[in-house]
């Protein structure tokens, strides 16, 4: 299967803003989480207002566990963090050994059902949190 000029540019596109959110993501990341630590941001304002955790809540939570090493308690907090960092490392992977092998090895191309997959596991998030929290009076933070 030959991949068009279109796609290719898409491709490498994405692989360069990997690399960037990488370079600027993760210093920005570290700062971001040692705020959340330290009390600099605010709470949620959706929980503080209408009680509901949010589409985002566990988030901050979710990233802090997973740069500890905690898997299964990011996983808890928030499945789509988990779920992007996958995504992202096999991506990037996968296409520096295209680069590298100059396409001896194929790289995973990028497809819109990722981000219907996140999609999805924050909508079930949201919805998952919720019932705990209304339906069984269980507080998951």
């Amino acid at each position: 299967m030959h991949m068009s000029k279109k796609g290719i540019q898409l491709e490498q596109g994405l692989y360069i803003a990997g690399i960037i959110i990488f370079i600027l993501g993760v210093p920005l990341l570290l700062f971001y989480v040692a705020g959340v630590d330290k009390g600099l941001f605010p709470t949620c304002v959706f929980y503080n207002r209408y009680g509901l955790y949010c589409f985002g809540c566990g988030g901050s939570r979710a990233v802090k566990a997973l740069l500890r090493g905690n898997i299964l308690a990011s996983l808890y907090y928030h499945p789509v963090v988990l779920y992007t960092v996958a995504i992202y490392i096999v991506f990037m992977m996968s296409q520096t050994l295209h680069i590298i092998s100059k396409g001896r090895i194929k790289g995973i191309l990028f497809h819109s059902w990722f981000l219907f997959g996140a999609l999805i596991i924050i909508i079930l998030n949201f919805i998952v949190k919720n019932i705990l929290k209304f339906g069984f009076h269980i507080m998951l933070f």
